[in-house]
């Protein structure tokens, strides 16, 4: 689906993800020309405090747009918090999120940080965006047939396919530093929430 886009920034009504998501064009990004091979959902947290608007400023942030800080040369697809989802690069353009998976990744980056406790992720606001995620992952692997399933280092380095964190990536390739969305990240429970709203598309 291609927003209208006025100023980097548009809206639409996307039915792949819940509700009506915010376009807004991340700076730093790889256009295809082409139809490339998704085969990896790739999970982050965007190391910032949960708010509202952590979705929005994230998204401005990679934009260019937030008035207080330049556009860093990364980027995801989607931000998530507790009650909003904002595109930010189109899922069949490469966003540079977790270098190794990059080229057949989707990133999503939500909002928190990598320390939190699991009763952390789980609580009042956490809970409602790893719903919201949840959705939209079990869209995007229903639209590029992955299978639902936690996919770790050894499985990357295999070439499989499914649903992984930025960790387990650089796990992986060792292209960078980063461990989000951090060892108590609700993995197995995400997972399961992810087959359940696969089974009601």
């Amino acid at each position: 689906m291609n927003p209208t886009i006025v100023n980097g920034v548009g809206s639409y009504l996307d039915s792949s993800a819940p509700g009506v998501i915010r376009f807004v064009q991340a700076k730093n990004f790889t256009k295809m020309t082409k139809v490339r091979k998704v085969k990896l959902v790739v999970i982050h947290d965007m190391e910032g405090a949960e708010t509202a608007e952590k979705a929005e400023n994230v998204a401005l942030w990679f934009a260019g747009l937030n008035p207080v800080y330049t556009a860093p040369r990364a980027s995801a697809h989607y931000a998530i918090d507790c009650d909003s989802v904002v595109q930010m690069v189109s899922e069949n353009d490469i966003a540079w999120h977790a270098p190794g998976a990059n080229q057949s990744g989707i990133g999503i980056e939500h909002a928190g940080l990598a320390k939190q406790t699991t009763l952390e992720w789980m609580d009042k606001f956490s809970r409602p965006m790893l719903l919201i995620s949840a959705g939209l992952t079990a869209r995007i692997c229903k639209r590029y047939g992955l299978p639902v399933q936690f996919v770790d280092k050894d499985g990357l380095l295999a070439n499989v396919s499914g649903i992984t964190t930025h960790r387990e990536v650089n796990a992986a390739f060792k292209k960078s530093t980063h461990t989000d969305p951090g060892p108590n990240f609700p993995l197995s429970w995400y997972i399961q929430q992810v087959q359940t709203a696969l089974a009601l598309l």
